[in-house]
């Protein structure tokens, strides 16, 4: 049986789409059940053959309200319907074994009308007690055509919505005559939902105009809503008639493109709407101030791409979001195509920014509100720890401790994500006193198991170093821990310190008088670095890593870092080499007499057991299979 998806316009075609589904399926009777369209009062339910006998719609139940309500994954959408073949097993439908009894009800099958995320009502159909009872049960054919025709029937009730939609100017922008938020949302479900499979591609677009808030601070509110009309139509003549330009909102507009052939159509389409802008719009008097009636404006887009059906609007639209952002952070009057990252906060796909970063702050928070309580535990906050090897000898000569942090699926978060946020709410303080603590602690605990004398560092943040109780806990950490003020290193940056150098000095004087080490991390990548070792006490100089990828004798990077080697020498400091990742570069390194090596050549960051295998063989050089590069 195939289904028309025209839209259906009155109660007495749904009633019939109702019976025409009953009798295919082969069953004794059936509900349909269409959810509030929005400003509808109440649901609609339509009837045909058996019915059971109660005074309250059946959908009440739980079995019903946990389909109608509850997400589907993608995985759920694509199985077969899952049949009630004896309804007298299934407890939770206790409350109505009398009204299907009576009436003879023997199974059911219920089959929600929805594009993954998004249900708009379900279908139920009913089978009366046959003979003999086996016969009640639905084959994998007749579930397969149940889960076609249900989707056909919300194709159908989702076309008559949107035309409904479509016909009523409150879904429409008043400025800009564009479909609004609410009705392109629609529209974009409608056509997700009629993907033919893998033969086409949908695009979705967020179009966002580049610096639009100078021109209506700059020129007049009203002249940017004549900006905005202009930009609509001439978006609107740009592209064919397949196109659907909505008004998302502000100086955001969004883009539906269906039935595309394959990507590299998504690319010729955003390049013709950003060459729109290439031309200016043109205004019927001159600007006051810029004596001209023409004005240039561009724009930046993020474009999300569905390949198949099944996949939902909303993350769609998420997806576009999170990509217009990177478009514009990447420079402005371009397009980003959403890839998925390499990182996520929660299992499903990517959010934009502004939700990346609103759950990272949430995370950080309770973070926070773990250690005020001291409820931290490994799924929250840990440490990896990364060896410094001596070039002579090829022992452990220090271990630099590096923060991590997971998320509720135990994956570990970009520091670069959630370091900068840490740092500008301020979490990055109980942060940071947590990494002293257990560093200090494990420390103390492989030198009471004779695991070397080597410091343990940490590193510093400008809040850190900012906080004025900074010495005291890093007092009373020592004292708690038992560890020997020597066997503290701390290192900070060139950025850190110059930010406030007086500030930096005095700190580093304070920690140097306890007997803590000190090391300035990433040299040569500040502005005064010569300057800045004039001033800060200092026990070691960590050469920036960029200064080693490309190290090769001969080269402008080796000149480099043979001069920071003999300058720190000269001042009677150690030099450590970061990021050293092949042997060529230990070589060169050894032939300028650095001092310290410390890179993927050696180790990775490790867990602390996991480290305490490779502390354990001793000398590096003996075990060249032991660091593969990772």
């Amino acid at each position: 049986m195939k289904m028309s998806c025209s839209s259906p316009s009155t109660s007495e075609i749904k009633s019939k789409l109702l019976a025409h589904i009953t009798q295919a399926l082969q069953a004794d009777g059936g509900r349909l059940l269409i959810l509030a369209k929005p400003l509808a009062r109440r649901a609609q339910v339509y009837t045909y053959g058996l019915q059971p006998q109660t005074t309250t719609p059946i959908e009440k139940n739980s079995v019903w309200q946990d389909i109608l309500y509850t997400e589907a994954t993608n995985d759920r959408a694509s199985n077969l319907p899952d049949p009630i073949d004896r309804i007298a097993e299934r407890q939770l439908l206790k409350p109505l074994f009398a009204a299907f009894g009576n009436v003879g009800i023997e199974s059911l099958l219920i089959l929600p009308l929805r594009s993954d995320r998004q249900c708009i009502g379900c279908l139920t159909l009913f089978r009366s007690a046959p003979i003999p009872p086996q016969a009640a049960r639905w084959t994998d054919e007749e579930l397969k055509l149940a889960q076609s025709l249900a989707a056909e029937l919300y194709l159908a009730v989702m076309a008559q919505r949107v035309a409904q939609m479509c016909g009523n100017r409150a879904y429409y922008d008043v400025l800009t005559g564009l479909p609004n938020r609410l009705l392109f949302s629609q529209l974009l479900t409608l056509e997700l939902a009629k993907i033919p499979g893998d033969s086409e591609v949908l695009a979705t677009i967020f179009l966002g105009l580049d610096r639009f808030k100078n021109i209506n601070d700059g020129i007049s509110y009203r002249f940017g809503d004549r900006l905005l009309q202009l930009i609509a139509e001439r978006l609107k003549n740009t592209l064919d008639d397949r196109a659907i330009v909505g008004r998302w909102g502000g100086d955001e507009f969004a883009i539906l493109i269906p039935a595309l052939a394959d990507r590299a159509a998504v690319n010729i389409i955003a390049d013709r709407v950003l060459q729109c802008f290439d031309l200016p719009f043109m205004f019927d008097r001159n600007f006051a101030n810029l004596k001209t009636n023409s004005l240039y404006i561009k724009s930046s887009m993020g474009i999300a791409i569905a390949t198949s059906r099944g996949q939902d609007s909303q993350t769609l639209l998420k997806h576009a979001d999170a990509a217009l952002d990177r478009a514009k952070h990447n420079g402005r009057n371009n397009y980003e195509i959403y890839s998925t990252p390499t990182y996520h906060l929660t299992p499903v796909g990517a959010t934009s920014v502004a939700e990346h970063r609103l759950q990272l702050e949430h995370m950080l928070d309770s973070v926070c509100a773990g250690l005020a309580g001291r409820a931290i535990d490994d799924r929250q906050l840990l440490l990896h720890y990364q060896p410094q090897i001596d070039i002579h000898t090829g022992k452990i000569s220090g271990i630099e401790a590096l923060l991590r942090c997971q998320d509720l699926y135990a994956k570990l978060i970009n520091p670069a994500d959630f370091i900068p946020i840490a740092e500008e709410t301020g979490s990055i303080l109980p942060m940071g006193e947590w990494v002293i603590r257990t560093a200090c602690k494990q420390k103390k605990s492989w030198q009471d198991r004779g695991f070397g004398n080597f410091p343990i560092a940490v590193n510093f943040s400008v809040k850190q170093l900012q906080d004025r109780h900074l010495i005291e806990t890093i007092i009373e950490i020592l004292a708690e821990t038992g560890l020997a003020p020597a066997a503290l290193e701390v290192e900070i940056t060139e950025s850190i310190a110059i930010k406030d150098l007086d500030l930096a000095i005095a700190i580093l004087e304070s920690l140097r008088e306890i007997g803590v080490k000190i090391s300035l991390d990433d040299f040569g990548t500040g502005y005064s670095s010569l300057a800045i070792l004039k001033y800060l006490p200092l026990d070691r100089l960590k050469i920036d890593r960029s200064f080693i990828r490309e190290l090769h004798a001969n080269t402008v990077d080796a000149g480099i870092v043979r001069t920071i080697v003999n300058l720190g020498h000269e001042l009677n400091l150690k030099v450590v080499a970061e990021g050293v990742e092949t042997v060529e570069q230990l070589e060169f390194l050894r032939s300028i007499n650095c001092d310290t090596v410390q890179g993927f050549l050696f180790s990775r960051p490790l867990p602390a057991a996991e480290l305490e295998t490779t502390i354990a063989k001793g000398s590096y050089w003996q075990h060249p299979s032991s660091h593969p590069y990772n």
